[in-house]
């Protein structure tokens, strides 16, 4: 009888990946000769103002790693008004390194409504690589800011319905960057924690969110930024988010727009949630960004205007589209290049 050499599924898919993934594709850095000299004068949108009050966290002890090396602990905020978010409170996993000292903390934004491998992956990295030096806030409060009004907008019939839905999804953007601001008023209570040595970084929508929140928050020295989506109203009017495709295209139709009017219609509106206002506050040597040369996400025009808009920080332009960029690279498949590159980042910014 013949054996089968049959191999599962998922086994030829890993082999075919390394095969072809065997070395990480990188990109040239943008030619800076035809650019201008100075960072685009854009007017900053407000919004991002709260009440700073003295309400207690709750701190609840979860878990001590297989090395004993940190501590996990789950905490709780109280909220300070509606977030348009089912789930009111500001709730992230603290992951507390057990050698003595101050250390540096960075917050780790995830990519909201969407999977959550590349922000837990990057906290354990955190706070696990060998100097034992940082702690690290994960957000977990990770509620889709976007997709639920995208999904219901073939149900709206009127431009009123509609700009309502996307009022409604930035007041949940500007509510994720409060929080952001909250967990860091915690942290400056904080025996362990080094308030002058806070970083933030995000994955893609929370990318945007972590350069907002550095963009309106000094007390985040230093900020690495993973794929960030800008140029917010031409993602939504174009679809250019797959899962979005469907339902933009049926509410163009109900209102009879075409993409370039449904974006000039939006963007006044997503303006106020759009990292590229945010940036000039932002000095570009605290900044690391990290972008997929081939996004069909967010346009090849947009990502130059937002890194000439953040003054031109250090680069990494990784040669292939959104979701393959962000998931050969987090990943043994990409020898975790973009975690190390972070991790070295913050130790020589923090």
């Amino acid at each position: 009888m013949r054996r089968s050499c049959a191999f599962p599924p998922f086994v030829a898919l890993a082999v075919v990946t390394l095969v072809t993934t065997a070395c990480m594709r990188f990109a040239p850095n943008y030619p800076t000769t035809h650019l201008a000299s100075q960072r685009p004068d854009l007017p900053v949108p407000t919004g991002y103002e709260y009440r700073k009050t003295a309400s207690p966290a709750t701190l609840e002890r979860q878990s001590i790693s297989a090395d004993g090396q940190y501590e996990t602990y789950a905490l709780t905020l109280p909220p300070v008004g509606d977030n348009g978010q089912r789930q009111l409170l500001v709730t992230a996993q603290y992951l507390k390194a057990k050698t003595p000292g101050k250390k540096k903390l960075v917050i780790v934004v995830p990519i909201y409504g969407s999977i959550t491998f590349a922000s837990k992956m990057m906290a354990r990295q955190l706070v696990e690589w060998q100097k034992q030096d940082t702690n690290v806030l994960l957000i977990q409060d990770a509620n889709e800011i976007f997709h639920g009004d995208v999904e219901r907008a073939p149900i709206m019939r009127t431009e009123a319905e509609l700009l309502q839905g996307v009022q409604r999804c930035v007041t949940r953007f500007r509510h994720v960057v409060i929080a952001i601001r909250r967990l860091i008023d915690w942290a400056e209570t904080v025996d362990e924690i080094d308030a002058a040595r806070i970083g933030v970084v995000g994955f893609s929508i929370g990318a945007s969110v972590a350069n907002i929140a550095m963009g309106v928050d000094a007390r985040i020295a230093a900020g690495a930024f993973v794929l960030p989506a800008t140029d917010l109203h031409e993602i939504f009017a174009f679809g250019r988010v797959p899962r979005w495709q469907e339902s933009i295209d049926r509410v163009r139709a109900n209102l009879k727009l075409s993409p370039g009017e449904l974006a000039r219609k939006v963007e006044p509106i997503l303006r106020s949630i759009d990292p590229i206002h945010f940036s000039q506050s932002i000095a570009p040597t605290k900044v690391l960004l990290i972008e997929a040369a081939q996004d069909s996400f967010v346009p090849a025009q947009a990502r130059k205007l937002h890194w000439e808009a953040l003054g031109r920080p250090r680069l990494i332009r990784i040669d292939y589209d959104h979701k393959a960029a962000l998931l050969l690279s987090m990943t043994f498949l990409g020898r975790n290049f973009t975690e190390r590159a972070i991790i070295t980042f913050f130790d020589e910014h923090l």
